[in-house]
């Protein structure tokens, strides 16, 4: 069995998992940088494929994935389906017609003015959360309304898409990553901002922790997941006392941190799954969207 796995960058942790899970149950895997040249004929010698790469080179790693799924390979995460959790407004559309419970938040686009900014539904502090966030990057806490225009200023002069988000205080730097695959939970982590930083990402020095999420939270992070067809997510979520609230879902979430805090092998869950669909034995339609 062969199996690609479409990512920039060979030596991250989630690539040498994978890759070592593969190997121990006899697949092969090749690694593609989607902005290398893709040679013609190739796809076709693929069983499925794993996308790996980042928000930031949707467009070329979308048209990769796309190419691998034409030509018959079986895709963990469908190009269709990637596409959307990439899509920000599109993902408020269905996230608020499906009445999944979110942090108030209003797209860039529907700031006509500045005075637009008063008649948002949240004060600040809030978020501009730009659409190819990743990791904590792209995420700005803004003060008050000078804050906010000079960052939004940037942003539309870069014709970067963004969101403004209500700050939610309540969660006091603490957010839940649950990992979905298949259909199922796989493992949780809470994790815990350090003191001065408003983001809750290990790589910005967040502290992890293994939980076990409530069924609210679990019941929330797979209609998410659903939602946008993915099949796997890493779903972030904050707690409230009015319950949980979803903050993103992330369609090629790292693992590294959760492996860390839960011992899950989460490498070789996903494995075995995209190994079982690919033999024909998960009768299921792969990666369906629900609109």
């Amino acid at each position: 069995m062969l199996i690609a796995v479409i990512s920039r960058i060979p030596e991250l942790y989630t690539n040498r998992r994978l890759l070592a899970a593969a190997r121990e149950r006899g697949a092969d895997v090749r690694i593609f940088d989607p902005l290398a040249p893709f040679k013609q004929g190739v796809a076709e010698s693929f069983d499925a494929v794993i996308p790996r790469f980042g928000p930031i080179w949707q467009s070329l790693g979308g048209e990769l994935l796309a190419q691998l799924q034409a030509s018959g390979a079986v895709c963990l995460n469908s190009a269709e389906a990637v596409a959307l959790a990439r899509d920000k407004p599109a993902v408020m559309q269905v996230f608020g017609r499906l009445q999944l419970p979110m942090p108030p938040s209003v797209l860039g686009t529907a700031l006509r003015d500045d005075s637009s900014l008063a008649q948002l539904p949240f004060p600040f502090p809030m978020l501009i959360k730009e659409d190819a966030s990743a990791g904590g990057w792209g995420i700005h806490r803004v003060e008050d309304a000078a804050a906010a225009l000079a960052v939004m200023a940037r942003l539309n002069s870069a014709g970067a898409g963004f969101t403004l988000q209500a700050f939610i205080a309540e969660a006091a730097g603490r957010d839940l990553r649950v990992f979905v695959c298949g259909g199922r939970v796989l493992a949780a982590m809470c994790r815990t901002a350090p003191p001065g930083e408003f983001r809750a990402n290990v790589r910005l020095g967040a502290r992890a922790e293994a939980i076990i999420p409530d069924d609210a939270e679990s019941a929330l992070a797979l209609a998410a997941t659903a939602a946008l067809g993915l099949t796997v997510a890493g779903v972030d979520l904050l707690r409230t006392r009015a319950g949980p609230l979803l903050l993103e879902v992330n369609a090629a979430p790292g693992f590294e941190a959760l492996e860390a805090a839960t011992g899950q092998d989460i490498a070789g869950q996903m494995l075995d799954l995209l190994i079982s669909r690919t033999n024909g034995q998960n009768g299921a339609v792969n990666n369906q969207i629900i609109r």
